[in-house]
């Protein structure tokens, strides 16, 4: 983990210059959680054939003279402190803090900007903790790309409730009597995400009014006309707004003034910061801003790509980033939003494969049986569920569908060797009907847990472990 600190004006595009980014972390650290600087740990392999070579170096070994002591001072607590305290004030006061695992130090680095750069082993961050914490709230924490040392494992039941829960769904204008907290609203991680009457606004300015009213949702047309009518409500989607391929999200003058930045080239991943507080209200549900670099530019320049799951802030990705919409999360919920808002029903799915999709209530072609449909937004396809296995060549695992009050394991629907994706997931089928019928319950009778003295609202209020979580989920 690193981050960059200056506690008077926080973060700034100053401490990500070239001369201000951390080397890698030093090889010379002991490298074994059995072994330091003054021998071997009698748990380590070959201890006993090490313990004979070293025999009388262990004999001889000078123990200290009092658990209250040790060679850089007095404890607290040992008899005469007061005495020694006073004599070695000076020394208490200058005296540097490093962070020790035998006589191996954790290094500082002081980079040219300025910045030190620190490495810290997982015990100090676990107990850093709480100052990440606040460092990522007041956007001075960049966590980067990578193995993430402040993720928790979350369990595999947790997951699939945090999935379902930060799930979109658009409750009618009158719920009374139905277990929702908000009547005609489009909500996102069970918060009010926008009104019917803002998502209606904000659909008709982008699509425009007669469009919609030609692509709703009108029980009494058959199979054909209504797959047509959602096949266009996709390709208009895909057709407006663009897919985000990491390149650059504007295109400025360089440092000389002599070109342009080329926004076709790609960008470098910094890592994941909380979002900039224009961006950051409760309408724009942002996850958090990929901090990225523009390496095109005549001096590297960084910008923030930010992870809305808010409609509002989706559609207005028009205004906000030259209509480039995201990715298949941001075009997924935003197919969600605007085939939810003409009538649709339709629910979010997530393939543990790094992908995601709707799938919408339709009338079988020959049988007329109402039952999901496979949408992707982001392809612009309809009704082609295997189009990830064969198509794309994708080794699938689990896919679940989801709605804030329920899981479904809908990962036969989109395989055509059922068995060969169990034995890819390395979870029995028993075993995980088990787990998702143990998430139903949890949905329908548990109520969510927010921290302490707040609730999420904004991404700097989100935990880390939420963060690197959604940041799996979202790579592509």
């Amino acid at each position: 983990v690193m981050w960059v600190s200056d506690q008077k004006r926080g973060l700034n595009a100053n401490h990500l210059q070239s001369d201000c980014m951390p080397t890698p972390p030093p090889t010379s650290l002991p490298n074994s959680r059995h072994e330091d600087s003054g021998g071997k740990h009698p748990n380590a392999p070959g201890y006993g054939k090490w313990e004979k070579g070293n025999k009388s170096k262990l004999l001889s070994a000078k123990l200290p003279s009092s658990r209250h002591e040790d060679s850089d001072g007095k404890h607290p607590n040992a008899p005469g402190y007061g005495k020694w305290a006073k004599g070695n004030k000076t020394n208490l006061l200058s005296a540097k803090r490093n962070i020790n695992r035998g006589n191996a130090t954790m290094p500082l680095e002081t980079l040219p900007c300025g910045v030190t750069a620190s490495y810290l082993q997982t015990a100090q961050l676990e107990a850093m903790k709480p100052q990440l914490h606040q460092m990522w709230a007041e956007r001075r924490l960049v966590v980067g790309h990578g193995p993430n040392p402040l993720h928790q494992r979350m369990g595999f039941l947790d997951i699939l409730v945090h999935l379902a829960r930060s799930s979109p769904f658009l409750t009618s204008q009158d719920c009374s009597g139905q277990n929702v907290p908000h009547c005609g609203t489009l909500i996102s991680g069970l918060k009010p995400a926008a009104s019917m009457a803002q998502l209606h606004h904000d659909l008709s300015t982008t699509f425009g009014q007669e469009f919609l009213n030609a692509h709703k949702f009108d029980p009494k047309k058959d199979a054909h006309e209504q797959r047509r009518q959602v096949q266009a409500l996709l390709a208009a989607l895909k057709h407006s707004f663009s897919f985000y391929r990491q390149g650059c999200l504007f295109a400025p003058k360089s440092a000389s003034g002599s070109a342009e930045c080329d926004v076709h080239k790609p960008t470098e991943a910094i890592g994941q910061i909380a979002c900039d507080p224009e961006t950051d209200t409760m309408a724009d549900d942002c996850m958090y801003a990929e901090l990225r670099r523009c390496t095109s530019c005549g001096d590297a320049r960084f910008f923030e790509y930010a992870r809305f799951h808010g409609p509002l802030a989706l559609f207005g990705t028009r205004h906000r980033r030259d209509w480039v919409m995201g990715q298949c999360e941001e075009f997924s919920r935003a197919g969600y939003a605007l085939l939810a808002s003409l009538g649709w029903e339709a629910r979010y799915v997530l393939d543990f494969t790094d992908h995601v999709w709707i799938e919408v209530k339709l009338p079988h072609l020959e049988t007329g049986t109402i039952g999901w449909v496979h949408a992707d937004p982001s392809e612009g396809v309809l009704d082609s569920p295997l189009m990830y296995e064969n198509g794309w060549g994708k080794q699938l695992t689990m896919i679940f569908a989801f709605t804030p009050w329920n899981v479904e394991h809908v990962t036969q629907t989109y395989t055509a060797n059922y068995p060969e994706t169990v034995l890819r997931r390395g979870i029995p089928e028993n075993l995980l009907h088990d787990v998702v019928q143990a998430a139903n319950k949890r949905l329908q009778y548990e109520l969510p847990i927010s921290k302490w003295g707040y609730a999420t609202f904004s991404s700097k209020n989100r935990s880390l472990e939420e963060v690197s979580l959604w940041s799996h989920f979202q790579a592509n």
